[in-house]
């Protein structure tokens, strides 16, 4: 039996202001429904990628139309990111830092408006595209955004962000989550076309 945030969820994407035709749903590793007969091309996704998803759930989708997809990335060759003088480049607590890039698999359907138009908007309001996805500032700064479109026919995985927390050094902000999220199986290069770079700052 199918939980009520499981039934949304599949109107959300699969309905007809959705995404496109949902093949298979799960719950961590474990599979909740299958509307395919086919084997599916791409399994569950691995554990410490399950749980950036509220609840656990995901869905492999078959696009049935265009999607405009946002991912943030930050300046190449920041070491921390408030700088070099900030404790947690001091104390050495990135060192396995892996920032955000242009070329990561995690992608949103939500239009960072507030950060890539002219708005003259405060960090307050900016900071809205990084609550929906809860992306903490240890994992990106989101220094700027690129734009891709994913063609109709794309399988991908999509689910909603998952709440996450700051470290300590960064403030221990919550971000509350509940965006759509996009995680490509392929490199972005592979899968997405037409290509835009937007500033953030």
């Amino acid at each position: 039996m199918l939980s009520s945030f499981q039934e949304l969820m599949m109107e959300d994407i699969g309905g007809p202001n959705g995404y496109g035709r949902i093949l298979v749903g799960w719950t961590g590793q474990s599979e909740f429904i299958r509307n395919t007969k086919e084997l599916a091309p791409s399994g569950p996704l691995a554990n410490d990628l399950v749980y950036t998803f509220v609840d656990g759930t995901y869905f492999l989708v078959s696009t049935q139309r265009p999607v405009t997809l946002y991912r943030g990335f930050e300046t190449a060759g920041l070491t921390a990111p408030y700088g070099k003088d900030h404790p947690s480049f001091i104390f050495q607590v990135l060192t396995k830092r892996n920032p955000g890039t242009p070329d990561g698999h995690w992608w949103s359907p939500r239009r960072p408006s507030a950060s890539i138009d002219n708005l003259r908007l405060s960090d307050l309001h900016r900071g809205e595209d990084r609550d929906s996805l809860a992306i903490t500032l240890k994992m990106n700064r989101l220094d700027y955004y690129l734009e891709g479109s994913l063609p109709s026919g794309s399988l991908v995985y999509i689910g909603r962000a998952a709440p996450q927390q700051e470290d300590a050094l960064f403030g221990r902000q919550l971000y509350s989550g509940g965006g759509m999220q996009f995680r490509l199986p392929l490199p972005p290069g592979r899968m997405l076309r037409d290509f835009k770079t937007h500033g953030a700052k």
